[in-house]
């Protein structure tokens, strides 16, 4: 495996492309590496190549850099990567396409990773992992950390990016947000969107959790995503008590997030989000591996069932019964919470 070469020194860089597309909860573990690389390169120019719906959010988080978005709205692919003649492009995302993206560029320096059919495309090479015998379990964010420390960078390890309070709120949040009176007890917010179908909880599953929680005092209130109606449906169907949050923008998401005392979450980019903003989590793993998204903390708990074919990584389970998360039964998903409530005051 090859390691990549000598970064560019400082003064050679004025203008720097970090490209990070699809998944939000990517780009969020993506923002202390980009931070670290504007810290390297001090007179650069920095542009965050993101997806459009993921720009609002991303600019309030995003420091010095600016949000490019993707889609662009006009000029095109190749207006975009070499109008403005980088220097140094990272490629965080390492696929063939953006792998193409930064051959195009006409960078003099092109950083990704050393995986097959793209590490043509970078003359900075770095392994995708440090820890090999690890292969793709070394925590993404330590992973988007280590091409940033192959140039020459010294950052700590990772922690999520601070959020800072949301610029604009709308007004029908806002107002939901407003008429709800204080909570009596525990504040938790459940978060069940899956952009995999592996990566579903059964409504059943989380209904019966909603119950325990509501017999021990806390108010559960379900965030459903933008094609969750039908989700929200059944949960109301199966827990009635359960009070259903508006639709949100990310922006809006943030805020929600931020007042609840625990979020309970499926893995996917909400769970990001509530770390982002100092919320505790309780994340619930099938498919995916934790080690990778999940960092070790307190007030971070993974779960899974631990049944033998997870993780598979898999966007659709081929076992009969999807045992990794059908069987991880709402009561245990409550005990994990109600551990985590007893530490509330504490905030990563």
């Amino acid at each position: 495996m090859t390691v990549a070469a000598t970064g560019p020194h400082p003064d050679q860089v004025r203008r720097l492309l970090v490209i990070r597309r699809r998944g939000l909860g990517d780009a969020l573990v993506s923002l202390p590496a980009v931070a670290a690389l504007a810290d390297l390169y001090p007179r650069a120019a920095v542009d965050l190549l993101i997806d459009r719906p993921f720009a609002p959010l991303l600019t309030d988080l995003s420091g010095r850099a600016r949000v490019v978005e993707w889609p662009p709205l006009g000029g095109g692919l190749w207006t975009l990567l070499r109008a403005p003649r980088y220097d140094l492009v990272a490629d965080l995302l390492s696929t063939p396409r953006t792998a193409l993206w930064t051959a195009l560029s006409g960078a003099r320096w092109r950083l990704g990773y050393d995986l097959t059919g793209r590490r043509w495309a970078y003359n900075l090479r770095v392994p995708r992992n440090r820890e090999q015998e690890r292969d793709l379990h070394q925590y993404a964010g330590e992973g988007f950390l280590d091409l940033a420390r192959t140039l020459g960078a010294a950052p700590p390890p990772w922690s999520p990016t601070a959020a800072e309070p949301a610029r604009t709120l709308g007004p029908a949040y806002r107002a939901w947000r407003d008429a709800r009176p204080a909570a009596a007890g525990p504040e938790v917010a459940l978060l069940l969107s899956a952009g995999w179908p592996a990566k579903a909880w059964p409504v059943a599953q989380a209904a019966a959790f909603a119950a325990a929680a509501r017999r021990e005092g806390a108010r559960v209130t379900l965030v459903p995503g933008p094609a969750d109606t039908a989700l929200a449906a059944d949960m109301n169907a199966l827990a009635p008590q359960v009070a259903v949050a508006p639709p949100t923008d990310l922006r809006e998401l943030a805020d929600l997030l931020s007042r609840a005392d625990v979020a309970v979450t499926t893995d996917g980019g909400g769970r990001h989000v509530a770390a982002a903003v100092g919320t505790p989590t309780v994340t619930l793993y099938g498919p995916t591996d934790p080690r990778g998204w999940n960092r070790e903390h307190p007030l971070h708990v993974a779960l899974r069932t631990g049944v033998d074919c997870s993780p598979c990584d898999l966007r659709n389970c081929p076992v009969p019964g999807h045992p990794c998360l059908d069987q991880l039964a709402g009561a245990r998903v409550w005990a994990a919470t109600r551990d985590l409530l007893n530490m509330r005051g504490a905030r990563p």
